[in-house]
């Protein structure tokens, strides 16, 4: 009952306001040249030639509704400034509430929103100028309109000379009213009010604290140590330079629990209870790269590379993740134009990504961009897990202290990040690494070490207990960046090429002959590919890309460079010998007959192909 009668109060001052408001409108009509006559907006011309004054002013219909704006709203996301209105309307005729729409203020002056958003009730006369003058007479029967200014992204942010960290609920530090403005499924990103993000023993915080540290124990260290790491490096991704250049991915078969440990991990953020409104290899390239530019300083999570059902599906999304992947790493977008071929800047990631994914991206230099946390069947402690979920409402408390402790002790932070970070990288280098692996360890290195100092000063963990979290994760995060470099050992393009040309051989389904000055016999059967003699091979470059090619897409992928990539690929590990004039393919002159050839003088991919398949 009392609900009843809170909700009669509530709409009788809402419609009082409402029409309030309306007869301001009408007023602002007066001392301009439009009107309302017989229920339609009119304006009144001038016509020439007439002395009478009331002979002078012909009547030009405009349109059957009234519209104006109600509020202006400005957007920066960093690097343009968006602007929107609140339309309101009404129709002359009964003067029937027309919805409420937004609009933005490129698109008001055409009045195609009116079709658009109101259909048949929003009719306009005919006439060159009718919705020039309709556009004029909206605007100024709107007055002087209320403007307010949101920030359109995550992160870090210097306002009024203070650094402040924005979510959807505004920012932790600097001016209370600083409103945020995100899309549906970003506005999950809502961190707690800064009141409490004083890390009390008993408070929100503390107990979020002891909540994320319990994440460490619902999997092997090998899952939860570079995530949880990864979680606290996330807020320091534009801080510090260089930024983190890799993508964490979480790889494993359907049903290991990928995503429910990414949705907990990023629930530090915010209150993720599921993947829904979050990313995923089915959105378009656009909105995803759109939304890595406006998640500043915290994970996006894109969701399920998985094995499609044709070939075109499967290129799409392994071509999606092989740009996101590098956009993260190099820190890159694509060049935009603006509508008279002006320069847009780029959209480039500004902060993490946490990947979810059935499938391996197939590239060397890819692979080296990705940190692989390998999920294995039955590894992750359900009833743990379960546990923390119940509790996940704690771990944006924990977010919040933490990015109030790194804003207390920002200057210190951005200094002593060099010296650390090369420590670490030195510390974690190979010989015969990749170059990005050591990078890996040392980003993951150095999010562990600052997130251990928050948990030590915050009174959660003792001295010792921070050097074992320290030693046990640097142990975890070597052991991965081992596994990745023997899996893009493994996956070298170079290698998978001359791999397929030897099973063809010995399937007797390719065929390498001798020169015609080379005493020997031919191997394999079937369509010739080339050439060899005691040392070299020389391969017909379209027959044996066009074998690899099609062996590759009949075994349901594909073969992961373009076939100039790869030729240039192998003129630059010197396995092949280019022409003097630099090109891929040399001539070879065969019964009078000059062809062009790929000259083979490495001489392990000649025993590989030659001599292992005779033997």
């Amino acid at each position: 009952m009392k609900n009843d009668i809170e909700n009669k109060v509530k709409d009788r001052v809402e419609a009082e306001n409402d029409e309030m408001e309306i007869q301001k409108i009408f007023s602002n009509l007066e001392n301009t040249p439009y009107f309302i006559k017989d229920h339609y907006l009119c304006r009144g011309k001038k016509s020439r030639g007439k002395k009478n004054d009331d002979e002078n002013v012909t009547t030009v219909y405009l349109a059957e509704f009234l519209a104006w704006i109600g509020q202006e709203t400005i957007t920066d996301n960093g690097k343009e400034i968006l602007r929107e209105f609140q339309i309101k309307g009404l129709t002359l005729k009964d003067r029937r509430p027309l919805p409420g729409l937004n609009v933005q203020a490129g698109k008001f002056s055409g009045l195609t929103w009116t079709e658009a958003g109101w259909g048949s009730r929003a009719i306009l006369f005919p006439g060159a100028t009718v919705k020039d003058n309709a556009r004029h007479c909206f605007q100024i029967i709107s007055g002087d309109v209320k403007t307010n200014t949101f920030y359109g992204h995550t992160g870090w942010r210097k306002i009024d000379g203070e650094w402040v960290f924005l979510h959807a609920g505004g920012a932790i530090g600097g001016n209370k009213n600083i409103s945020v403005k995100l899309s549906q499924g970003l506005n999950k990103y809502l961190l707690p009010p800064l009141p409490q993000c004083k890390a009390e023993k008993g408070g929100p915080s503390f107990s979020g604290l002891e909540a994320s540290l319990s994440f460490l124990k619902i999997g092997p260290a090998s899952v939860t140590f570079p995530l949880w790491s990864f979680i606290f490096l996330a807020p320091l991704t534009t801080l510090i330079s260089p930024m983190p250049n890799f993508v964490l991915f979480l790889h494993g078969i359907s049903g290991t629990f990928k995503s429910t440990l990414a949705i907990l991990a990023n629930s530090h953020f915010g209150n993720f209870k599921s993947i829904q409104g979050l990313s995923n290899f089915s959105d378009t390239p656009g909105n995803l790269e759109y939304r890595s530019f406006i998640l500043k300083d915290v994970p996006m999570i894109i969701d399920d590379l998985h094995p499609a059902n044709n070939k075109r599906n499967a290129e799409v999304m392994e071509t999606t993740a092989q740009k996101l992947i590098r956009a993260y790493s190099n820190r890159t977008g694509r060049s935009r134009l603006n509508s008279d071929s002006t320069d847009r800047g780029h959209y480039e990631p500004r902060g993490l990504c946490i990947m979810t994914a059935e499938e391996m991206p197939a590239l060397e230099s890819t692979l080296a961009r990705l940190c692989v946390v390998n999920i294995e069947d039955n590894t992750i402690d359900r009833a743990r897990m379960t546990a923390l979920q119940e509790k996940s409402d704690l771990l944006p408390h924990a977010g919040a202290a933490y990015i109030s402790w790194i804003k207390k002790n920002m200057e210190n932070i951005v200094s002593d990040f060099p010296a650390l970070f090369r420590d670490f990288r030195a510390a974690a280098a190979n010989d015969g690494q990749h170059k990005k692996l050591p990078e890996q360890v040392a980003f993951l290195a150095y999010g562990l070490h600052l997130a251990t100092s928050f948990f030590k000063d915050s009174g959660i963990i003792t001295d010792d207990e921070s050097e074992r979290m320290n030693q046990e994760g640097w142990q975890t995060f070597i052991h991965l960046s081992d596994r990745q470099q023997q899996r893009i050992t493994d996956d070298n393009p170079v290698d998978r090429f001359f791999d397929i040309l030897q099973t063809l051989l010995i399937q007797h389904n390719a065929r390498l002959e001798p020169l015609p000055s080379y005493e020997g016999f031919s191997i394999g059967a079937g369509d010739r590919i080339g050439y060899f003699d005691n040392q070299f091979i020389y391969l017909l470059p379209v027959a044996a890309w066009h074998c690899v090619s099609t062996f590759s897409s009949k075994e349901g992928g594909h073969f992961p460079l373009g076939k100039h990539a790869f030729f240039a690929m192998l003129k630059s590990k010197k396995i092949i010998e280019p022409s003097p004039k630099g090109e891929s393919t040399v001539f070879l002159k065969i019964d009078g007959k000059v062809i062009r050839v790929l000259k083979i003088i490495e001489g392990g991919v000649y025993r590989k192909t030659v001599i292992s398949v005779t033997e």
